[in-house]
């Protein structure tokens, strides 16, 4: 059986090991489906995988496929050069946090006299 990737995409964001769920939530899918095209996509795919033939192999299949896309980057490409941002510790948050509170504590005393 040949799919193509917005096939894959579907099935990564509504499928799971058992093949007969997936199909029925496809199917339920394509019943709430507002766009005609997303619809006929969802019931196709659901159709697909109806078969009896694929019980065999679609499990391997799944498992497979859910690898081959959390391996595939989500983010923009970013040159070696580029600096890239990196979040703060914990630590560091709480000392920012701290010394926001102090100088707010400053200001209050400084605005009272």
């Amino acid at each position: 059986m040949m799919m193509n990737m917005n096939e894959k995409k579907i099935l990564f964001a509504f499928g799971c090991p058992n093949r007969d769920l997936t199909v029925e939530r496809l199917r339920h899918a394509a019943a709430l489906a507002v766009d005609p095209a997303a619809k006929k996509e969802f019931f196709t795919l659901a159709i697909k995988l109806s078969d009896e033939e694929i019980t065999d192999w679609y499990r391997n299949f799944y498992y497979n496929m859910r690898l081959d896309f959390e391996r595939m980057p989500h983010h923009k490409y970013l040159p070696d050069r580029q600096p890239v941002p990196i979040e703060p510790t914990v630590r560091e948050y709480h000392k920012s946090v701290m010394e926001r509170i102090r100088e707010q504590k400053k200001r209050s005393r400084r605005a009272m006299k």
